[in-house]
């Protein structure tokens, strides 16, 4: 669920924004200009959504049917069985209910979650019948009902400008040494292949094992997971995550946590590691040795 949620969904994000502003005008012209060349949900499942034009979005017209049927598909299990959304609905015309399949309330991962799709089903909206020049209002509950985003305007997203390390590369690190990846310092140890197997995943060729240190050095609570890691072998083939009991966590400022993460590899090191904070696309490289 959450490689779903900000893996492609924060590419979308990126997408979408480029799309607002000035493009309302031209999306309702469009649509009166077009009124019987609807877009079904069926056609948005063939397209190319993280390389889509502002030409291409423009040719984008769903009916309220598709629309909401879109809607009913954010509410289906992803490919590993997971439902990030229990249900994605319209209350009238102009507003739309969305509940999170959990019930954790004012996380900053539900946060996080809710400010994505916000964007997404904003921007579907406004290539559907139903945008007549007026935002909808999106409210994104969770399980308990606690609400957790209620918003009638497109979210304005601010560039931090003092963040110098944004879109760098850091370089290469040893393992044991603490590396700060944009106020995110980890520290990784002690790699090694498991016995360990999860019964319900395919069976590797072997498990990488990883001792995780992280460090919250910014002033904002920190979400961190070990599936943002990439692991390539000496092959240079991009490695699977593997579902044990890896790290994750929400970080207080100034607090600190370990754990471990796992990877499903060949068996064909050294391995190089990867690690990029998707905020500033700031990245840090380590290479392992397994002994």
């Amino acid at each position: 669920m959450k490689k779903l949620l900000f893996g492609s969904m924060l590419v979308l994000l990126f997408i979408l924004s480029a799309c607002g502003g000035e493009e309302a005008t031209k999306v309702k012209e469009e649509k009166k200009a077009s009124a019987a060349e609807t877009t079904s949900v069926a056609d948005l499942e063939e397209m190319d959504l993280e390389n889509m034009t502002e030409e291409d979005w423009d040719k984008i017209n769903l009916s309220k049917k598709e629309f909401k049927k879109m809607l009913d598909a954010m509410a289906e299990a992803d490919e590993d069985g997971e439902i990030a959304i229990s249900s994605a609905k319209l209350t009238n015309d102009e507003t739309i209910e969305v509940e999170l399949n959990n019930s954790d309330g004012d996380t900053l991962e539900n946060a996080m979650t809710a400010a994505i799709m916000d964007s997404i089903i904003r921007e579907f909206y406004k290539h559907s019948v139903y945008y007549d020049d007026k935002e909808p209002t999106i409210v994104f509950n969770d399980l308990t009902g606690y609400t957790i985003l209620e918003n009638d305007k497109p979210i304005e997203y601010e560039e931090d400008e003092s963040a110098s390390s944004d879109g760098k590369d850091l370089g290469e690190f040893k393992l044991d040494e603490k590396v700060d990846v944009a106020g995110t310092i980890i520290t990784l140890s002690n790699p090694a292949y498991t016995d360990e197997r999860n019964e319900y995943e395919e069976e590797p060729a072997k498990v990488l094992s990883l001792d995780v240190a992280v460090q919250n050095a910014t002033d904002e609570d920190l979400y961190f997971d070990t599936y943002d890691f990439q692991v390539y072998d000496a092959d240079g083939t991009l490695m699977e995550t593997y579902a044990l009991d890896y790290l994750t966590a929400d970080i207080k400022p100034g607090k600190n946590t370990s754990g471990k993460g796992f990877y499903a590899v060949s068996g064909k090191g050294p391995y190089e590691v990867y690690y990029t904070d998707f905020a500033t696309d700031a990245t840090a490289k380590w290479t392992i040795e397994v002994k």
